[in-house]
């Protein structure tokens, strides 16, 4: 039974004496509540209110540990208000009607108001909690992003309902980015909803002990992604060879299987960086992920992976699982010690409790013993919902994960979407400390706020096969990136292709099907993890067609167009871990002051230089070609150059360019720069003696070449070559400063070729040698 409490007028007029203050939070009362703010550097505050007598017992997971600095906050108090501001932001609380309102403090200009809030007693899952409403005011013309990855493919959130609920195919990350220019980051980890109305939006939640949210005032929505890793966590740099391809299926089913595929890649000469080995490598399903390798098919795995890094430069990704079968030892051990939740899964086995310290011991006793000292290089964490049966919608995940019982923190209601983040950073720890000199890589399904911080990448979840199902993907994406969480893809083709909802049947005989890869394949060179993968029929590239065949061509090309971008990707990737910076940006992100592209759903942006916009409709039928339209967004560079021709165009245009099966509208932007290398058989194939160093016109552009040994972390002790190129319109000079530190392998000498695109021009082209001293080249 809920009963709502309802401050009344008279009661809120009643001050309880004034703030209290301790390091950068400060505590009050009015009329039976209390309030805290709390400051976490000049540009980001917590909100925390509840009821005098509630008492606060949710574990705070989200915001990163570590101590902030001390924060200038000036306090003022009148009958009618009280204030707290820094340089940049200013809260305010009306006393009258126990609401804060938020404003920069340099402009006076309101960000964010509440307008109401509610609170109802109840009881869930046999604990005492609050059910718990907070509303803010809208405005009609903003546009909203973030709140994680879902599959409803609408890009803007204004006007929509967000169910914040794990599932297969859907993140939580209650990360929102408006327009306005700030960021709110809802700290609650129970069922939740936010929902907008236009002129009002608001987040509820089932569990709580307290209204408890963040504040971030970004300036921009860039500014509002970096708050939020400011607040969270930074990404962690990821070792280099992630950002190569990747071939995966369900499953190969032995070594012998696996490392000829490999073997048979490099005969082709198709650059490949990971190979991932999915399920039942352990044995049948009453073994079900037992953390060992069944001997008969899977032998020497420590040799066999060794093989693969000495004799082909690949890596090798593994499978691992949150639950155990039945004849394993660590189900054993984990039933002895009641960790176990007995609750129904696809496979029969059990998930285990990552909220115990005890069970996360027992899991890594055998993890370490069985897998870990094999040389495996990446950890693929699938179905960390966690996945109990039945778990495709979110309702269907809320109610199994409810009823599995409780953890060891209580009622599984009050921690229902952390159970990903709970896990991921107890082993992204241990990793670190058992493998010091690499870093940890973890690939998972599921994630939260602040995940970020623990090397953890994430995909999309087992999508189908369908134009529609592709076209989705683009914005469970960007709002991902949004909500600050940049490491992401999906299954290339689809998951499930002639099964649980695929669209064809006949599979790979049907000529369909493979243009439809075709363009998804296209679709997933250019988002930061490139990964074939999926059931019901193999991925490999030469199974698409053979040499001639435009499936086959399509493929390559896209392969080599992601090795030739990679020190442009992997410059991206230093940018998000070590400046806040995002991979992926929806167009209404990336350009918030073009209202004509705040909604759109078929483009986005790759680093800060490139615009692609996948194709997401079949051919015509008997054509050879289609047209295909891109908005393109007006900015401060004018152009867009179209990265196959250079021609220009001009922003706020409707661009169109005929495609065959092997063509995507890709634009680079004017005022941006991008060094483009080799194609390599992988990404570690020597360093970058020869690079391409495209200049787009159309304003003052700035690019930081970054590189290093591609794994372990020297680089913190500048153990890595970063290089500003720096262009300027108005001399029509590019700047390229002094290298900043070194790394062991290094190319000490770089050969470039310089190559200057303007509109209405045949490109200009310079070659120069590069020796890490400042140099200076006019055009």
């Amino acid at each position: 039974m809920r009963r709502f409490l309802f401050p009344t007028l008279a009661t809120l007029l009643c001050a309880c004496g004034g703030p209290v203050r301790e390091g950068n939070a400060f505590r009050f009362r009015e009329g039976g509540m209390t309030y805290g703010v709390e400051f976490r550097g000049e540009h980001t505050v917590r909100i925390l209110v509840h009821p005098d007598t509630a008492r606060l017992v949710t574990r705070r997971l989200a915001v990163d540990t570590a101590a902030a600095a001390p924060v200038a906050v000036r306090c003022a108090s009148s009958n009618g208000c009280r204030t707290f501001a820094t340089a940049q932001l200013e809260v305010r609380f009306d006393r009258r009607t126990g609401l804060f309102s938020f404003c920069d403090a340099r402009s006076g200009e309101l960000l964010l108001a509440e307008t109401a809030r509610r609170f109802a007693a109840d009881t869930v899952g046999g604990e005492a909690c609050y059910a718990v409403v907070q509303q803010f005011a809208g405005e009609e013309d903003e546009s909203l992003y973030g709140l994680g990855q879902y599959q409803t493919g609408t890009v803007d959130c204004k006007r929509d309902t967000v169910l914040l609920l794990q599932a297969n195919k859907e993140i939580v990350n209650p990360y929102l980015v408006s327009t306005r220019g700030f960021g709110l980051l809802w700290d609650n980890y129970s069922a939740s909803e936010f929902r907008d109305r236009g002129d009002r939006f608001e987040f509820r939640s089932e569990v709580a002990d307290a209204v408890d949210y963040w504040v971030v005032a970004g300036g921009d929505p860039a500014g509002c992604v970096a708050g939020y890793r400011a607040l969270t966590g930074a990404a962690s740099m990821l070792p280099k060879w992630v950002f190569g391809f990747w071939q995966s299926r369900e499953r190969y089913k032995s070594f012998d299987e696996l490392e000829a595929v490999v073997r048979e890649y490099r005969r082709r000469r198709i650059p490949l960086d990971v190979i991932v080995q999915d399920w039942e490598y352990w044995g049948d399903k009453p073994h079900w992920n037992s953390l060992t390798w069944d001997p008969a098919r899977f032998p020497d795995p420590a040799a066999r992976i060794a093989r693969l890094h000495e004799r082909y430069g690949v890596r090798l990704m593994l499978s691992v699982w949150p639950g155990f079968g039945p004849e394993t030892a660590v189900y054993r051990e984990l039933d002895e010690a009641g960790a176990l939740f007995d609750e129904r899964t696809w496979a029969g086995y059990k998930v285990f409790d990552a909220y115990d310290p005890a069970a996360r011991d027992i899991f890594w006793r055998h993890f370490e013993r069985g897998l870990l000292p094999t040389g495996v290089d990446g950890w693929w964490m699938d179905a960390t919902e966690p996945s109990f049966r039945e778990g495709f919608t979110q309702r269907r995940q809320e109610a199994r994960t409810k009823s599995a019982g409780r953890t060891h923190w209580g009622a599984f209601h009050r921690y229902l979407n952390t159970y990903s983040l709970v896990w991921m950073g107890d082993l992204y720890a241990r990793l670190w400390a058992a493998q010091p000199e690499r870093r940890p890589f973890l690939f998972t399904r599921s994630a939260f706020a602040g995940q970020q911080r623990y090397a953890t990448a994430v995909w999309s979840g087992d999508v189908v096969a369908s134009w529609e199902a592709m076209k989705r993907q683009l914005a469970g994406g960007v709002n991902l990136a949004a909500s600050g969480f940049p490491w992401w893809t999906f299954d290339i083709g689809g998951f499930f292709v002639s099964s649980n909802g695929g669209q064809y049947p006949r599979g790979l005989a049907d000529p369909d099907y493979r243009n439809l890869y075709a363009r998804w394949f296209q679709f997933g060179a250019l988002v930061p993890i490139f990964r074939a993968h999926g059931t019901d029929v193999p991925r490999e590239v030469w199974q698409m067609g053979g040499e001639r065949s435009v499936w086959y061509r399509n493929q390559l090309k896209y392969i080599d167009l992601r090795y030739r971008l990679m020190p442009y990707i992997y410059s991206t990737a230093y940018g998000v871990a070590m400046r806040g910076e995002s991979f992926l940006e929806a167009l209404g992100m990336a350009f918030p002051a073009d209202r004509g592209v705040r909604a759109a759903d078929d483009a986005y942006l790759f680093g800060p230089s490139l615009l692609v916009r996948p194709v997401f409709e079949p051919l015509p039928a008997g054509a050879g070609r289609q047209r295909v339209a891109t908005r393109l967004p007006q900015h401060a560079g004018t152009w867009w150059y179209d990265f196959e021709t250079g021609e220009a165009l001009a922003g706020g245009c409707v661009a169109e360019k005929a495609c065959d099966l092997t063509e995507l509208p890709l634009y680079a932007r004017g005022g941006s720069i991008l060094p483009l290398g080799a194609v390599k058989q992988s990404v570690g194939e020597g360093p970058d003696r020869e690079l391409e160093i495209r200049i787009y016109a159309g304003a003052d552009a700035r690019f930081t070449l970054y590189d290093d040994a591609g794994d372990g972390f020297g680089y913190l002790a500048g153990e890595c070559a970063k290089c500003t190129l720096d262009w300027s319109e108005a001399d029509s000079t590019l700047h390229l400063s002094a290298r900043e530190g070194s790394w062991e392998g290094m190319a000490a000498v770089q050969e470039l070729t310089l190559r200057l695109y303007r509109p209405g021009v045949e490109p200009v082209g310079k070659r120069v040698r590069y020796t890490g001293e400042p140099l200076d080249v006019k055009f």
